[in-house]
């Protein structure tokens, strides 16, 4: 396991994000519930490609929400992170489902993209549901098909495909 890369990657993207918020708390609580979600279906730091998938997680929102560049992060960490934190990185667009569409495209060509995305997915409707707002897992629900249809094709590993039933499931729970 690489502890000082992925300390560097939490820390990096704490600094980064400031003081901004995930509702009334700190990111970086959503910043550790995105790598939990990993961690609990088994991405552990046993290899390069998890310590670049953790490191990434922790690292999933900033290119998104700060000044940091991708150049930032590809000098900092590699490539590799680099490439994943831009595929889930929201692309310009004047709707919502505008810049999700835009995002897929780019998404469905790196598989370890989807695996985070899936993993940030999960950890914002585990913490919609915790905190009873269905509002939000509402509209998560609704983009569901746009965004399985956009990524399905990039990979059907065991990893993807028990993040993706996770996810139904906790869609399921809600809408009992």
């Amino acid at each position: 396991m690489d502890r000082p890369f992925l300390q560097k990657a939490r820390e990096f993207a704490i600094q980064s994000h400031g003081e901004q918020k995930y509702g009334v708390y700190p990111y970086e609580i959503h910043l550790g519930n995105v790598v939990s979600v990993l961690l609990r279906f088994g991405v552990v730091p046993d290899s390069e490609r998890n310590v670049n998938l953790i490191a990434a997680a922790w690292l999933h929102d900033v290119l998104e929400d700060t000044p940091v560049t991708y150049k930032e992060i590809e000098e900092a960490f590699n490539p590799q992170v680099a490439q994943i934190v831009f595929a889930v990185t929201d692309e310009p667009g004047a709707t919502r489902k505008e810049r999700k569409e835009k995002t897929y495209v780019k998404l469905a060509e790196n598989p370890s993209g989807v695996i985070v995305k899936l993993a940030d997915r999960i950890a914002n409707v585990e913490f919609s549901l915790v905190h009873g707002n269905i509002d939000l897992v509402t509209m998560y629900h609704k983009e569901q098909p746009g965004f399985e249809a956009a990524v399905q094709a990039a990979l059907h590993t065991p990893l993807y495909n028990a993040l993706l039933d996770y996810l139904k499931q906790c869609y399921t729970l809600y809408m009992q």
